[in-house]
């Protein structure tokens, strides 16, 4: 009775383990991915190493575009050649009336040298923005006034943008200025006409 009861236990215990075997799985899920072999890494590697020497060209590139803009822009103002300077104002309503405004700019001056002197790029991060950079060119011109023949030195600040059809000159029609100036104060009295008509007719 002793070795039935023996022989029952051993095989109840080899099930068991059998059971174990099965379920453990299941129950502690897959085992870990291994990690990835040493020539994946590396290939990875050289992959966002190319990437990043690719990333220094292409703003250098860049960078020239908008010096070579600039530069042009300025021969333009330099020799009087307001049309030059004209066509990096990207907005076609705006280039006629901008080559006229230079030239009331430019009238009573003899420009003699105009040169870039500094030059910072922001990138802008919205990538909804069909602008993708800002750029901030300071320029140093020397001109003499007309006819007194006075040497003026004088510093300009600008703001250029770029879209995907090339970088242009940051510019306000003053025609739109004004017509922006008027409808701000109108809507600024529009309120205190409506008080001024409020207090006549509780006075009355």
């Amino acid at each position: 009775m002793i070795s039935i009861v023996a022989d029952l236990l051993a095989r109840y215990s080899k099930v068991m383990n059998f059971s174990a075997l099965i379920l453990a799985p299941l129950l502690l899920g897959p085992a870990p991915a291994e990690a990835a072999p040493a020539d994946v890494k590396k290939a990875k590697a050289q992959t966002i190493k190319r990437k990043r020497r690719a990333n220094p060209k292409k703003e250098a590139k860049e960078l020239e575009l908008l010096q070579r803009s600039a530069t042009l822009y300025w021969e333009g103002v330099r020799w009087n050649d307001t049309e030059k300077s004209a066509n990096f104002i990207e907005d076609s309503n705006d280039r006629m009336e901008f080559q006229q405004w230079l030239e009331a700019k430019l009238e009573g001056h003899k420009v003699m040298d105009a040169k870039l002197i500094r030059v910072d790029v922001e990138r802008v991060e919205d990538r909804d923005s069909v602008i993708t950079k800002y750029a901030y060119i300071s320029v140093a011109m020397k001109s003499y006034t007309m006819p007194e023949q006075v040497l003026k030195k004088e510093t300009f600040d600008q703001r250029w943008y770029r879209n995907a059809s090339g970088w242009w000159l940051e510019w306000k029609s003053p025609t739109v200025l004004k017509r922006e100036a008027a409808e701000k104060a109108a809507q600024e009295a529009a309120p205190e006409a409506t008080k001024t008509d409020d207090s006549s007719e509780s006075g009355s």
